[in-house]
């Protein structure tokens, strides 16, 4: 019995040591990162991930289904080998071009089929951004929009609404 519990002290101690170690290590895992503090400062000093060809083949692909979706006057099947080529400019191998090429059909039938039912998808605000993103894909500029990093998701992150807290219903929330 003496020598278990000798054990057993001496591998708390060995948890505490690197408890502490971990502490003061320098990493990004601080208690300030963990219950809320200092996330824009993350969030703004992290890069933003690298473009990838599957980001820029989905990018063309849905532009180039919401575009004839919404009635506007191109060439789908010239804009989809402008692409190509331009992926094979880029030094792409003949089984990466051949995965973008069906990538991009899958993508282009995909979102055709999941916005043509829709009557109100041409509105004025999503009209705008397809114009912006179809003018820029027809000037041989294929890159996605920049994507930022993710903001701090996780189950401690506050959550953000567009309605204020309503008092009333939160502390009696049977009679509201």
């Amino acid at each position: 019995m003496h020598v278990t519990s000798g054990i057993s002290g001496r591998l708390a101690a060995v948890a505490v040591a690197l408890a502490l170690g971990a502490c003061s290590s320098g990493s990004a895992l601080t208690t300030s990162s963990l219950f809320g503090g200092g996330q824009e400062k993350a969030a703004a000093a992290a890069p933003s991930p690298p473009e990838t060809m599957t980001d820029r083949v989905v990018h063309v692909g849905t532009t180039a289904a919401r575009a004839q979706r919404c009635g506007y006057v191109f060439d789908p099947v010239a804009l989809r080998q402008n692409y190509l080529a331009f992926e094979s400019q880029q030094g792409a191998a003949p089984e990466a071009l051949a995965k973008a090429e069906k990538s991009y059909d899958y993508t282009f039938a995909s979102v055709t089929k999941a916005i043509v039912g829709n009557a109100d998808y041409c509105s004025d605000q999503q009209t705008a951004i397809i114009k912006r993103d179809l003018t820029k894909v027809l000037a041989g500029d294929f890159s996605s929009p920049t994507r930022k990093p993710a903001a701090n998701v996780g189950w401690w992150s506050p959550q953000h609404t567009e309605k204020p807290m309503d008092r009333e219903k939160i502390f009696d929330p049977i009679n509201r």
